[in-house]
Protein backbone atom coordinates (compact mmCIF):
# COMPACT_ATOMS: atom_id res chain seq x y z
CA UNK A 1 0.00 0.00 0.00
CA UNK A 2 2.73 2.39 0.59
CA UNK A 3 4.59 2.11 -2.54
CA UNK A 4 1.38 2.57 -4.57
CA UNK A 5 0.52 5.50 -2.29
CA UNK A 6 3.80 6.76 -3.28
CA UNK A 7 3.14 6.22 -6.66
CA UNK A 8 0.38 7.86 -7.42
CA UNK A 9 1.28 10.61 -4.97
CA UNK A 10 4.69 11.22 -7.59
CA UNK A 11 2.06 10.79 -10.53
CA UNK A 12 -0.25 13.27 -9.10
CA UNK A 13 3.15 15.84 -8.94
CA UNK A 14 3.69 15.21 -12.62
CA UNK A 15 0.55 15.76 -13.42
CA UNK A 16 0.57 19.75 -11.82
CA UNK A 17 1.99 22.53 -13.72
CA UNK A 18 5.24 23.10 -13.14
CA UNK A 19 4.45 26.49 -11.20
CA UNK A 20 2.48 25.54 -8.84
CA UNK A 21 5.37 22.72 -7.71
CA UNK A 22 7.68 25.78 -6.91
CA UNK A 23 7.41 29.37 -5.34
CA UNK A 24 5.85 30.82 -7.94
CA UNK A 25 5.28 34.75 -7.76
CA UNK A 26 4.43 37.80 -9.92
CA UNK A 27 6.49 40.64 -10.75
CA UNK A 28 4.64 43.71 -11.79
CA UNK A 29 6.22 46.26 -13.61
CA UNK A 30 4.63 49.89 -13.86
CA UNK A 31 5.22 49.85 -18.22
CA UNK A 32 5.88 47.86 -20.82
CA UNK A 33 9.03 45.81 -21.44
CA UNK A 34 12.02 48.51 -21.81
CA UNK A 35 15.98 49.04 -19.93
CA UNK A 36 14.66 50.30 -17.81
CA UNK A 37 13.63 46.94 -16.53
CA UNK A 38 16.69 45.04 -17.70
CA UNK A 39 17.90 43.74 -14.65
CA UNK A 40 14.54 41.70 -13.77
CA UNK A 41 14.04 40.42 -17.44
CA UNK A 42 18.23 39.56 -17.29
CA UNK A 43 17.49 37.44 -14.08
CA UNK A 44 14.64 35.87 -15.08
CA UNK A 45 16.12 34.72 -18.41
CA UNK A 46 19.73 33.87 -16.82
CA UNK A 47 18.18 31.57 -14.25
CA UNK A 48 18.65 33.76 -10.82
CA UNK A 49 15.37 33.49 -9.91
CA UNK A 50 15.14 29.98 -9.99
CA UNK A 51 18.39 29.24 -8.64
CA UNK A 52 16.99 30.88 -5.53
CA UNK A 53 13.95 28.31 -6.08
CA UNK A 54 11.80 30.94 -6.89
CA UNK A 55 9.81 30.65 -9.92
CA UNK A 56 8.89 34.35 -10.97
CA UNK A 57 6.87 35.70 -13.96
CA UNK A 58 6.92 39.40 -15.33
CA UNK A 59 3.78 41.18 -16.04
CA UNK A 60 3.22 44.62 -16.82
CA UNK A 61 1.11 47.43 -16.56
CA UNK A 62 -0.69 49.19 -19.91
CA UNK A 63 -2.28 52.54 -21.01
CA UNK A 64 -5.49 51.25 -20.37
CA UNK A 65 -4.69 48.44 -17.37
CA UNK A 66 -2.18 50.45 -15.11
CA UNK A 67 -0.59 48.34 -12.91
CA UNK A 68 -1.98 50.62 -9.81
CA UNK A 69 -4.92 49.40 -10.18
CA UNK A 70 -4.03 45.81 -9.53
CA UNK A 71 -1.67 46.89 -6.67
CA UNK A 72 -4.93 48.49 -5.24
CA UNK A 73 -6.53 45.03 -5.25
CA UNK A 74 -3.92 43.62 -3.36
CA UNK A 75 -3.82 40.98 -6.10
CA UNK A 76 0.37 41.48 -6.33
CA UNK A 77 3.89 40.13 -4.92
CA UNK A 78 6.26 41.74 -5.82
CA UNK A 79 6.06 45.13 -7.86
CA UNK A 80 8.52 48.07 -9.27
CA UNK A 81 6.75 51.39 -8.78
CA UNK A 82 8.16 55.02 -8.10
CA UNK A 83 8.48 56.34 -4.90
CA UNK A 84 5.36 58.94 -5.62
CA UNK A 85 3.42 56.33 -6.81
CA UNK A 86 4.13 53.96 -3.64
CA UNK A 87 3.79 56.67 -1.29
CA UNK A 88 0.47 58.04 -2.58
CA UNK A 89 -0.93 53.97 -2.32
CA UNK A 90 0.08 53.82 1.35
CA UNK A 91 -1.61 57.06 2.20
CA UNK A 92 -4.58 56.01 0.82
CA UNK A 93 -4.15 52.66 2.85
CA UNK A 94 -3.09 50.17 0.39
CA UNK A 95 -1.21 47.05 2.15
CA UNK A 96 2.35 47.59 0.29
CA UNK A 97 6.07 47.64 2.05
CA UNK A 98 9.39 49.19 0.35
CA UNK A 99 11.87 45.96 -0.20
CA UNK A 100 14.51 47.99 -2.08
CA UNK A 101 15.18 51.76 -3.86
CA UNK A 102 17.38 50.63 -6.78
CA UNK A 103 16.99 54.30 -8.11
CA UNK A 104 18.39 56.36 -5.75
CA UNK A 105 18.53 59.68 -8.51
CA UNK A 106 16.13 61.57 -10.15
CA UNK A 107 16.36 61.17 -13.94
CA UNK A 108 13.52 64.33 -14.91
CA UNK A 109 14.90 67.05 -17.02
CA UNK A 110 13.38 70.23 -18.18
CA UNK A 111 14.35 70.77 -21.33
CA UNK A 112 14.24 74.26 -23.47
CA UNK A 113 15.73 75.32 -26.75
CA UNK A 114 19.69 77.35 -26.31
CA UNK A 115 19.09 81.44 -27.10
CA UNK A 116 15.55 81.36 -26.56
CA UNK A 117 15.26 83.54 -23.87
CA UNK A 118 14.69 80.68 -21.49
CA UNK A 119 18.87 79.71 -20.66
CA UNK A 120 18.33 79.79 -16.95
CA UNK A 121 15.68 78.80 -14.99
CA UNK A 122 14.83 82.96 -13.85
CA UNK A 123 13.68 83.31 -17.45
CA UNK A 124 11.71 80.77 -17.70
CA UNK A 125 9.23 83.48 -15.90
CA UNK A 126 6.31 84.26 -18.47
CA UNK A 127 6.60 81.56 -20.69
CA UNK A 128 5.15 78.06 -21.49
CA UNK A 129 6.17 75.04 -20.03
CA UNK A 130 4.69 71.57 -21.43
CA UNK A 131 4.20 69.23 -18.87
CA UNK A 132 3.05 65.44 -18.19
CA UNK A 133 0.35 65.03 -15.50
CA UNK A 134 0.23 63.18 -12.82
CA UNK A 135 3.16 62.14 -10.72
CA UNK A 136 5.47 64.00 -13.19
CA UNK A 137 3.95 67.51 -12.56
CA UNK A 138 5.32 67.26 -8.35
CA UNK A 139 9.32 68.41 -9.17
CA UNK A 140 8.62 71.22 -11.70
CA UNK A 141 5.25 72.53 -10.70
CA UNK A 142 7.08 72.46 -6.97
CA UNK A 143 10.64 73.87 -8.61
CA UNK A 144 8.48 76.92 -9.90
CA UNK A 145 6.74 77.67 -6.70
CA UNK A 146 9.93 77.34 -4.62
CA UNK A 147 11.20 80.05 -6.77
CA UNK A 148 8.66 82.31 -7.08
CA UNK A 149 8.57 81.38 -11.40
CA UNK A 150 4.96 81.58 -12.90
CA UNK A 151 4.74 79.99 -16.30
CA UNK A 152 1.62 78.96 -18.57
CA UNK A 153 1.38 75.23 -18.17
CA UNK A 154 0.36 73.21 -21.08
CA UNK A 155 -0.37 69.28 -20.05
CA UNK A 156 1.58 67.54 -23.00
CA UNK A 157 0.23 64.00 -22.54
CA UNK A 158 4.10 62.02 -22.73
CA UNK A 159 4.73 63.44 -26.29
CA UNK A 160 7.68 66.25 -27.19
CA UNK A 161 5.79 67.23 -30.67
CA UNK A 162 4.76 70.51 -29.25
CA UNK A 163 8.60 71.36 -28.13
CA UNK A 164 10.07 69.70 -31.08
CA UNK A 165 7.71 72.43 -32.95
CA UNK A 166 8.75 75.12 -30.35
CA UNK A 167 4.85 75.18 -29.47
CA UNK A 168 6.00 75.15 -25.94
CA UNK A 169 9.30 77.24 -24.42
CA UNK A 170 10.39 74.46 -22.10
CA UNK A 171 9.39 71.10 -21.77
CA UNK A 172 9.57 67.84 -19.30
CA UNK A 173 11.66 65.03 -20.33
CA UNK A 174 13.35 61.88 -18.63
CA UNK A 175 16.99 61.51 -19.42
CA UNK A 176 16.55 57.92 -20.53
CA UNK A 177 13.66 58.47 -22.50
CA UNK A 178 12.49 61.65 -24.13
CA UNK A 179 15.61 63.08 -24.18
CA UNK A 180 16.89 60.59 -26.07
CA UNK A 181 13.64 60.86 -28.59
CA UNK A 182 14.35 64.85 -29.20
CA UNK A 183 18.28 63.78 -30.16
CA UNK A 184 17.01 61.28 -32.14
CA UNK A 185 14.22 63.87 -34.14
CA UNK A 186 17.53 66.01 -34.98
CA UNK A 187 18.08 68.29 -32.21
CA UNK A 188 21.64 68.64 -30.88
CA UNK A 189 23.05 68.33 -27.31
CA UNK A 190 24.77 71.89 -27.72
CA UNK A 191 21.40 73.38 -29.12
CA UNK A 192 19.43 72.63 -26.02
CA UNK A 193 19.22 73.68 -21.96
CA UNK A 194 19.35 70.61 -19.29
CA UNK A 195 17.73 71.42 -16.30
CA UNK A 196 17.98 68.52 -14.06
CA UNK A 197 16.03 68.12 -11.20
CA UNK A 198 18.31 66.08 -8.86
CA UNK A 199 20.62 69.65 -9.42
CA UNK A 200 18.01 72.08 -8.44
CA UNK A 201 17.00 70.36 -4.78
CA UNK A 202 14.29 68.38 -6.31
CA UNK A 203 15.71 65.18 -6.28
CA UNK A 204 13.09 62.36 -6.01
CA UNK A 205 14.09 58.28 -5.99
CA UNK A 206 12.52 57.02 -8.73
CA UNK A 207 11.73 52.85 -9.12
CA UNK A 208 12.24 50.64 -6.27
CA UNK A 209 11.12 47.34 -5.51
CA UNK A 210 7.80 46.46 -3.59
CA UNK A 211 5.98 43.50 -2.11
CA UNK A 212 2.30 43.26 -0.35
CA UNK A 213 2.26 43.78 2.85
CA UNK A 214 1.13 40.05 3.16
CA UNK A 215 4.84 39.11 1.46
CA UNK A 216 6.59 41.43 3.61
CA UNK A 217 5.44 39.84 6.70
CA UNK A 218 5.13 36.13 6.30
CA UNK A 219 7.74 35.68 3.80
CA UNK A 220 10.67 37.54 3.97
CA UNK A 221 13.26 35.10 3.28
CA UNK A 222 11.31 34.84 -0.25
CA UNK A 223 11.73 39.06 -0.17
CA UNK A 224 15.33 39.05 0.58
CA UNK A 225 16.18 36.16 -2.37
CA UNK A 226 14.19 38.05 -4.81
CA UNK A 227 15.75 41.05 -4.36
CA UNK A 228 19.48 39.29 -4.38
CA UNK A 229 18.72 38.04 -7.27
CA UNK A 230 17.52 40.80 -9.44
CA UNK A 231 20.38 43.19 -8.12
CA UNK A 232 22.47 40.56 -9.18
CA UNK A 233 20.65 40.40 -12.78
CA UNK A 234 20.98 44.15 -12.88
CA UNK A 235 24.82 44.44 -12.39
CA UNK A 236 25.35 41.66 -14.91
CA UNK A 237 23.26 42.88 -17.41
CA UNK A 238 24.91 46.11 -17.48
CA UNK A 239 28.21 43.71 -18.02
CA UNK A 240 26.57 42.10 -21.08
CA UNK A 241 25.20 44.81 -23.09
CA UNK A 242 24.43 42.84 -26.32
CA UNK A 243 23.34 40.08 -24.36
CA UNK A 244 20.70 42.20 -22.79
CA UNK A 245 19.16 43.90 -25.88
CA UNK A 246 18.57 40.99 -26.97
CA UNK A 247 16.91 39.55 -24.25
CA UNK A 248 14.42 42.86 -24.04
CA UNK A 249 14.18 42.34 -28.18
CA UNK A 250 12.54 38.87 -27.45
CA UNK A 251 10.40 40.68 -24.25
CA UNK A 252 9.16 42.99 -26.51
CA UNK A 253 8.29 40.83 -29.31
CA UNK A 254 6.39 38.71 -26.78
CA UNK A 255 4.59 41.80 -25.63
CA UNK A 256 3.99 43.45 -29.27
CA UNK A 257 5.41 46.41 -28.05
CA UNK A 258 7.95 48.19 -30.91
CA UNK A 259 11.76 47.73 -30.18
CA UNK A 260 14.74 49.91 -31.08
CA UNK A 261 17.92 48.56 -30.25
CA UNK A 262 19.97 52.24 -30.55
CA UNK A 263 17.13 53.70 -27.97
CA UNK A 264 17.09 50.78 -25.59
CA UNK A 265 20.89 50.81 -25.19
CA UNK A 266 21.08 54.46 -24.78
CA UNK A 267 18.75 53.50 -21.90
CA UNK A 268 20.42 50.98 -20.52
CA UNK A 269 23.65 53.28 -20.31
CA UNK A 270 21.47 55.91 -18.49
CA UNK A 271 20.28 53.38 -15.94
CA UNK A 272 23.64 52.11 -15.37
CA UNK A 273 24.43 55.83 -14.18
CA UNK A 274 21.59 56.29 -12.19
CA UNK A 275 21.37 52.59 -10.63
CA UNK A 276 25.67 52.03 -9.54
CA UNK A 277 26.80 54.33 -7.06
CA UNK A 278 30.14 56.11 -8.32
CA UNK A 279 31.84 55.29 -5.10
CA UNK A 280 31.31 51.61 -4.03
CA UNK A 281 30.48 50.42 -7.76
CA UNK A 282 27.12 49.02 -6.34
CA UNK A 283 23.55 49.40 -6.41
CA UNK A 284 22.43 51.12 -3.18
CA UNK A 285 18.91 49.58 -1.83
CA UNK A 286 18.55 51.50 1.42
CA UNK A 287 15.92 54.36 1.16
CA UNK A 288 16.97 57.58 2.97
CA UNK A 289 14.81 58.65 5.53
CA UNK A 290 15.03 61.85 4.77
CA UNK A 291 14.57 61.46 1.54
CA UNK A 292 11.37 59.84 2.16
CA UNK A 293 10.33 62.44 4.02
CA UNK A 294 11.34 65.11 1.38
CA UNK A 295 9.14 63.67 -1.19
CA UNK A 296 6.47 63.34 1.92
CA UNK A 297 6.38 67.36 1.66
CA UNK A 298 6.11 67.64 -1.93
CA UNK A 299 3.12 65.25 -2.07
CA UNK A 300 1.66 67.35 0.56
CA UNK A 301 2.10 70.62 -0.89
CA UNK A 302 1.10 69.48 -4.17
CA UNK A 303 -2.02 67.82 -1.79
CA UNK A 304 -1.67 64.64 -3.40
CA UNK A 305 -1.70 63.11 0.13
CA UNK A 306 -3.20 64.21 3.23
CA UNK A 307 -0.38 63.02 5.70
CA UNK A 308 2.62 60.99 5.28
CA UNK A 309 2.86 58.07 6.20
CA UNK A 310 5.20 56.64 8.87
CA UNK A 311 8.56 55.82 7.42
CA UNK A 312 8.57 52.41 9.82
CA UNK A 313 5.20 51.31 8.59
CA UNK A 314 6.53 51.71 4.65
CA UNK A 315 10.09 50.14 5.22
CA UNK A 316 9.61 46.33 5.27
CA UNK A 317 12.17 44.83 7.54
CA UNK A 318 13.66 41.74 6.65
Amino acid sequence: MKYIFTVLFLTFLSSMPAAAQKNSYSLLLHWYPQAQFAGYYYALEKGYYQEEDLSIEIEFGTVTDPSTARIKTGDFDFAIMWLTTAMQLKASKVPLRHLAQTNQTSALLLVSHKGRGTDRLEDFNGKTIGIWSGDFELQPLSLLKRNNIDMKVININNSINLFLRKGVDVCTAMWYNEYHEMLSAGLREEDLNIFRMSDYGMNFPEDGIYASEKMAWNRPGVCRKFIEASIRGWMDAFNDTEGTLDILEKACAKAGVPFSRAHQRWMLNCFRELLIHPRTGKIETALPAHAYNFVGSVLLERNFIKSIPPYETFIATL
